[in-house]
């Protein structure tokens, strides 16, 4: 489903029919930041019932920090925007598991901007988690494209900025272009940086080895949780490091991770497998972990988890 199939939405202080949810099209949204958050059914993440959202607090803060970056402000508080999202979710009854994107950007073009809209749709989504998921399974083919990432002397990769995305949209036209089903950057040192739209992570002789955000990859929430929960409760070294184009070929298993990606493992880049296995015992390990603490049955990270109902 998407945000328009959606009845209602939040916008600028009030629950709305989606179809009201408009601005001028001379409205600078380019200008704009947004955030992407989920939120999960509790006990098991493939079911329906009782919805959570998944680490709220650290998913604003990037929200804010993107905001002060771009010089946007931000006229409500994070409590006034948690209300907001319940409510567009009630509104809804939602009963599944949700994507959920707070926009702002500034009404009019202009330095200081004055005033700004913000809007929070909601959606439902299919998740790709589950060991036996068609959409975990897939055997994707990526390629490391010939754009470079965004430096960060030129666009600021950590804030989730729209302008950012023109730069991840050219990495996957050329992909798709030639038959791939994504691409790789590399940044402007030609290390790996991120794909587009989620941070890449590859292991090594049973290291998690992930680029760090020097290498121009955006903050990733889910990033952060994966190596907390990967150290701390798999026992698997973590790595966090520059990972050059060579080192990528040769790792032994790879797999994208992000808000929108979840876990999704890659079959091989520049068609160059990638190790013996797919998708790889430790891979696969790491999304079964996720799924079971997105829906709420590990007990330490449950004040990751904000309740809806």
């Amino acid at each position: 489903m998407s945000f328009d199939e959606v009845k209602y939405c939040w916008m600028d202080g009030k629950i709305i029919e989606t179809k009201d949810a408009v601005c001028s099209v001379m409205s600078p949204t380019f200008l704009g930041i947004f955030e992407g958050i989920k939120a999960y059914v509790e006990g098991n993440v493939l079911g329906e019932g009782k919805l959570n959202i998944f680490r709220w607090n650290a998913h604003m803060d990037r929200f804010w920090r993107s905001a002060r970056v771009n010089g946007l402000k931000i006229e409500y508080t994070g409590d006034q925007l948690l209300e907001a999202v319940k409510s567009s979710m009630k509104v809804n009854d939602f009963k599944k598991n949700v994507y959920i994107q707070p926009r702002l950007w500034p009404k009019e073009r202009g330095l200081p901007y004055k005033a700004f809209h913000l809007i929070v749709p909601t959606t439902p989504f299919q998740t790709r988690l589950g060991k036996d998921n068609p959409e975990f399974l897939k055997k994707r083919r990526y390629m490391v494209t010939s754009w470079r990432r965004i430096a960060s002397d030129a666009l600021p990769p950590q804030a989730k900025c729209w302008a950012n995305y023109a730069n991840s949209e050219l990495g996957a036209r050329e992909a798709f272009r030639l038959a791939y089903d994504g691409c790789i950057f590399l940044d402007q040192h030609g290390f790996v940086s991120e794909s587009s739209g989620a941070c890449i992570m590859g292991v090594k002789d049973g290291v998690l080895i992930t680029p760090p955000v020097s290498a121009s990859i955006l903050e990733s929430v889910t990033r952060s949780s994966f190596l907390t929960f990967a150290k701390d409760d798999l026992d698997i070294p973590v790595e966090v490091q520059d990972i050059t184009r060579v080192e990528l070929y040769g790792m032994d298993e790879l797999f994208l991770c992000g808000t929108g990606f979840e876990v999704t493992p890659i079959l091989s880049v520049d068609d160059l497998d990638i190790g013996e296995a797919f998708p790889g015992p430790l891979t696969t390990r790491m999304a079964e972990y996720y799924a079971e603490v997105l829906a709420g049955n590990v007990n330490k990270y449950k004040e990751w988890l904000t309740p809806v109902w």
